[in-house]
């Protein structure tokens, strides 16, 4: 069963070169990586990266400590916990009444993985967890450029009404700020 697990993690490694040469990013390798193994997009995002979930979860808490929003480490996501995160909702299904396995990512969270790997929400969840979300805090629908992150946006306006230009070099090594109040938690989606 190892030898199995190793031969995928190989060919794994050898597809996500082959796509980063062709100059594909790590987008386009997550969905190429669940749509051929059938992973959880979480998963998907990790793995095309190249991490284990060893390295993912040393780079969360690295992005958090960074920011401030945990400085001390008392909060540290360790792989058996993100592993549980990615796995959420498991096999279930309400066409089956089975249960959903793993852990029920918080908003906090997805916008925490967000920022590490370098995506949205949006690309952190699939159907089966919006179908799996409490009544409320499910994503609205809308076109993808309603829900766009300010690092796909050319511009965002700011509260005193001038306009702030970004560029994703600009955004992808910025770390998360400190929310205002140190209990409130992001919201789940982008507004």
């Amino acid at each position: 069963m190892a030898y199995a697990r190793t031969s995928d993690r190989a060919v794994k490694n050898a597809l996500r070169e082959r796509m980063r040469d062709l100059g594909l990013g790590h987008g386009k390798i997550a969905a190429e990586l669940a749509r051929r193994y059938r992973l959880r997009p979480r998963t998907a995002w990790r793995e095309a990266h190249g991490w284990s979930l060893t390295d993912a979860a040393r780079h969360i808490n690295t992005r958090t400590s960074q920011a401030g929003l945990d400085p001390r480490g008392i909060c540290a996501m360790s792989a058996s916990h993100l592993c549980e995160y990615e796995q959420w909702p498991g096999q279930a299904s309400k066409d089956t009444g089975r249960k959903p396995g793993g852990r029920r990512p918080s908003p906090y969270l997805l916008a925490t993985l967000a920022s590490v790997y370098g995506a949205t929400v949006f690309d952190l969840i699939d159907l089966a967890d919006r179908e799996h979300l409490p009544p409320g805090t499910s994503p609205p629908a809308g076109t993808p450029a309603q829900h766009a992150s300010p690092r796909q946006r050319p511009s965002s306006p700011r509260r005193n009404g001038t306009t702030r230009h970004t560029t994703p070099s600009q955004n992808s090594s910025r770390p998360l700020r400190p929310t205002s109040h140190p209990t409130r938690q992001p919201p789940y989606y982008p507004r």
